[in-house]
């Protein structure tokens, strides 16, 4: 009986280990998209490298390329994409007449594991991520990874790391949500991201945990030199736009002629 359990345990571990590694690239964290379809994020924001072709998922999810100073497209590897130019990664859409998307996770991801259908949501799913799926203001978040500013997001089923501190939208008594938009009913200029301020180590309980972190990009910038808002692409003529002060799932309009990061996700399928 003993060698019989220890047998099962191996192979529970083997397969264990055979699960992880199919989670390549991946958040472990299962997220409400609508009523009835779950998703994990990608392990970062979507980056591609012009030299050699390849797409691929940053190092970490506080990591973003470029700055004030410096173009995307002068870059070798950069990570910001005009709307659905997954068939041209470096096309820069200049035009309305741009209406066709296509969708970045038809192509190959080098960390992003294999025969894996990679997505980018759409905007009723980035509305009902953030206001829609039950408990949701109590699972978002400000923050700061590293220094980088960002929007926190923690799955469906959420259990706090010991000893790592957390303040949710609910926590903050700052902001509420208005129909399509969560904003500061306030008067003062403070900083949300301040609040929930983590160093790498930290930050990887919370990973490990299943959180997700979105970091604000280069569109507009601070004196410190720090991003103060950012976009994040959805399917359709909508985009994320996410500042230090507030959060907008469904923008309402997509703008042809600029470029924005894209965060990938994949369907959970239930069995």
């Amino acid at each position: 009986m003993k060698k019989f359990l220890f047998f099962g345990a191996l192979c529970a571990g083997m397969l264990l280990a055979s699960c992880e590694k199919e989670e390549v690239g991946t958040i472990n964290g299962l997220f409400s998209v609508s009523e009835t379809q779950q998703v994990k994020f990608s392990s970062g924001n979507l980056q591609y490298t012009k030299s050699t072709g390849t797409l691929q998922f940053a190092a970490h999810q506080w990591e973003i390329l470029g700055s004030k100073d410096v173009k995307w497209s002068e870059m070798d590897t950069f990570d910001v994409f005009g709307w659905g130019t997954g068939d041209n990664p470096t096309y820069e859409r200049c035009a309305e007449e741009d209406t066709v998307f296509t969708d970045w996770g038809i192509n190959p991801i080098a960390n992003g594991g294999e025969d894996v259908k990679w997505r980018t949501l759409n905007p009723e799913e980035w509305e009902y991520l953030f206001a829609k799926r039950p408990n949701a203001i109590n699972l978002v978040a400000f923050g700061r990874i590293e220094n980088a500013k960002g929007v926190i997001i923690l799955p469906d089923e959420w259990q706090q790391p010991e000893d790592v501190p957390f303040q949710s939208l609910a926590d903050t008594a700052k902001i509420e949500w208005e129909e399509k938009i969560y904003v500061t009913n306030r008067t003062d200029s403070t900083d949300l991201t301040l609040i929930n301020q983590y160093d790498a180590a930290t930050w990887q309980k919370m990973e490990d945990a299943g959180a997700v972190f979105l970091p604000l990009t280069s569109f507009a910038f601070s004196k410190d030199g720090l991003p103060t808002g950012g976009e994040y692409w959805s399917t359709k003529d909508s985009h994320l736009s996410i500042g230090d002060w507030g959060i907008w799932p469904n923008r309402g309009c997509r703008v042809s002629a600029f470029e924005t990061p894209v965060r990938l996700v994949k369907d959970v399928v239930k069995e």
